[in-house]
């Protein structure tokens, strides 16, 4: 998508701002955090143009916008597709992983536990059809999962052996796959995100490690976790039984 160097700013500074409170960003408040060097009028228009552009939107009467699932994608792709992850932390992975590797049960509840504590959200491992999941605490710090419909939703979808593999086996692509908001397709999730991969295990023919929280989830740390959890397994093959 074609941006001038203007929009780009203003739209990453929105979507700064949404990723810190989940709340309709205003013009003003961009003067007076970013040093965008225009006027609050011009942001407005450019505002208006990004809208048109199918990357912001208003979900009330107010005059801020919000970031629509495409921007967070573009935001995704465009700025954070070569994130790095803190070297500690891949350390920290692929120790787990490799000093657990003789047991499935331990090397499972390792990649939950480590994965859970990194993204700070609910972290699920797919094998065959059985699903395991740790962290439902982490996601509760989230305005967006005070509902408690919400949270129903997301144990439904765990506690239901197909429908999560279903889903993931249909969007898996190479790599760390992401659905966005609306593209999740699944009522009252339309403000959540999901990341996965898939990942060897034993003989497991169908695996996957995944992330489940707010679509303000820290995709520059979330993807290059996962993608190390993937590359540390494929390493630590060879010395499985």
């Amino acid at each position: 998508m074609d941006l001038t160097e203007r929009q780009k700013e203003i739209l990453l500074a929105v979507i700064h701002e949404f990723m810190e409170e989940p709340e309709e960003v205003g013009s003003l408040s961009l003067v007076e955090k970013y040093n965008l060097g225009v006027s609050s009028a011009t942001i407005r228009n450019e505002m208006v143009k990004l809208m048109r552009l199918g990357l912001l939107e208003k979900s009330h009467v107010s005059s801020g916008r919000l970031p629509t699932d495409q921007a967070i994608r573009f935001y995704v792709s465009e700025v954070l597709n070569n994130g790095k992850l803190n070297p500690l932390i891949s350390v920290e992975i692929r120790q787990g992983i490799f000093r657990d590797r003789f047991s499935k049960d331990t090397v499972i509840n390792s990649i939950l536990e480590i994965v859970s504590k990194e993204s700070e959200s609910l972290v699920f491992i797919i094998l065959d059809e059985e699903v395991r999941y740790y962290g439902m605490s982490n996601i509760l710090k989230y305005d967006e999962f005070k509902d408690v419909d919400k949270i129903t939703t997301i144990f439904d979808i765990l506690e239901d052996k197909s429908f999560l593999l279903n889903l993931v086996e249909k969007y898996s692509g190479s790599g760390v796959s992401l659905l966005i908001g609306k593209e999740l397709c699944i009522e009252k999730m339309c403000d959540c995100a999901i990341a996965f991969t898939k990942i060897p295990f034993w003989d497991t023919e169908k695996a996957y490690v995944g992330i489940i929280g707010s679509k303000r989830m820290d995709y520059s740390k979330i993807i290059p976790v996962l993608d190390e959890v993937r590359n540390s397994l494929e390493s630590s093959m060879a010395g499985w039984n």
